[in-house]
């Protein structure tokens, strides 16, 4: 009737006729004739092979998922400090600081983007200036504090010995208290 009968991990059959592999769980339609297949591989054992289970993970291979999971909150963390800026805008900061630290060197230094932002929010260009410089060092102050929490948690896995101590770094960015932007 089968040509080799696997039993699953789960106490699933895989049942295999002409070399055509077919699962027959323990569930709803094929409950029958997993009932079957059950009751001939108790009868016939020597014709169950029983599946190997999942060789664990490598200490690297959960170093490397841990590190994943340690960016992809870090990358959340970040964008949560410029979630309220529309992308468009967000391109402009680099200019805008750059422009703003010229100004402030050389008050006759060409801004055109902080002469327009001026101009479009009806603001002093000193005040702007220093609101730009003022926000641009509290991000920076913020991924940095960030970003170090980062490298401490890639340290945490790098020195993990073990799986266990791999699950055991768990990422938790926060800004200490009084730093916002």
């Amino acid at each position: 009737m089968y040509d080799s009968i696997v039993r699953r991990e789960d106490g699933s059959y895989v049942v295999t006729s002409g070399d055509i592999p077919r699962h027959v769980p323990n569930h709803g339609f094929w409950a029958e004739e997993w009932s079957a297949v059950d009751a001939l591989a108790r009868e016939h054992p020597e014709l169950v092979t029983e599946e190997e289970p999942p060789a664990p993970p490598s200490l690297e291979e959960v170093k490397t998922a841990r590190l994943a999971e340690v960016n992809a909150a870090y990358d959340e963390a970040v964008s949560a400090l410029v979630a309220t800026y529309p992308d468009a805008e967000l391109l402009t900061f680099d200019k805008q600081e750059a422009e703003a630290r010229a100004w402030l060197a050389d008050s006759a230094a060409d801004t055109p983007l902080i002469d327009a932002l001026a101009a479009g929010r009806g603001m002093d260009k000193a005040e702007l200036v220093s609101r730009i410089i003022k926000k641009a060092e509290a991000f920076a102050v913020a991924v940095g504090f960030l970003t170090g929490q980062r490298q401490r948690y890639e340290d945490e896995i790098s020195a993990a010995g073990n799986a266990e101590d791999v699950e055991a770094v768990s990422p938790d960015y926060a800004l200490p208290e009084g730093l916002a932007l």
